[in-house]
C-alpha cells in the first residue's frame, strides 16, 4: 500500500531526502533538548504535565469513577498515579511534527496536520493516563508493562500513522481530488 503522493520520488532525490532528515532530527533533537533544561521543563513541560493530569481526572469522573485531581496526581479509591515528564503526548507530537516540517509541502496543510495531530495525540494521551490509572488500581502487575512498554509504542505508531494519513491529505490535495466543500 503506497502513500497517494509520491513520497518515494521525493525521498530518491538526495536534496529532498537530506532536507527531511536533517529538519526530522533538528525538531526531535531539539526537542528533546529542551526539554531537558529544568528551566524549560518547570514553565512548559510541567504545566502540559498538570493539564494532562486533570483532563484524565475529568475523563474519569465522565465514566463515573470517584476520581479528584491534585496537581500532577490523578486519586480515587485508595490509588493515585502521578503524571510525570515522559507521561505526556509531546515527544510522539515532536516526531510528528518534525516529519511534517520536514516534508515539503504548503504551510497552510502543514499547520492543520499539525494542530489536528497534536490535539489527537492529547486526547489520546488523557485517555492513556486513566486506563493507566484504571489498570493500576485493578491489576498493579500489569500495571509497569502496560506504562512502559504499549503505551510509548502505541503512541509512536500512532504518530507515525497520523504522518502517513496527512501524506495522503496532501497527496490529494495537491492532485486536485479533494472535494470543494
Amino acid at each position: 500500500m503506497s502513500s497517494d503522493i509520491d513520497t518515494a520520488k521525493i525521498i530518491r532525490q538526495p536534496t529532498g531526502r537530506a532536507r527531511f532528515i536533517i529538519i526530522f532530527l533538528l525538531v526531535v533533537g531539539g526537542y528533546f533538548g529542551l526539554a531537558a533544561v529544568p528551566w524549560v521543563d518547570q514553565e512548559f513541560v510541567f504545566p502540559v504535565l498538570k493539564f494532562s493530569a486533570r483532563g484524565a481526572t475529568g475523563l474519569l469522573t465522565l465514566a463515573g469513577f470517584d476520581v479528584q485531581n491534585e496537581g500532577v496526581l490523578v486519586k480515587g479509591g485508595g490509588y493515585s498515579v502521578a503524571v510525570h515528564s515522559g507521561c505526556d503526548p509531546l515527544g510522539p507530537i515532536a516526531l510528528m511534527v518534525g516529519a511534517m516540517l520536514g516534508f515539503p509541502a504548503d504551510w497552510r496543510r502543514r499547520w492543520a496536520g499539525m494542530l489536528v495531530g497534536t490535539v489527537i495525540l492529547f486526547g489520546l494521551n488523557l485517555v492513556r493516563i486513566a486506563s493507566l490509572f484504571l489498570t493500576g488500581r485493578a491489576h498493579s502487575s500489569w500495571f509497569y508493562s502496560l506504562h512502559q512498554e504499549w503505551w510509548p509504542g502505541f503512541f509512536i505508531v500512532v504518530a507515525l500513522l497520523m504522518w502517513w494519513a496527512w501524506l495522503n491529505w496532501v497527496g490529494r490535495v495537491e492532485r486536485g481530488e479533494e472535494r470543494r466543500g
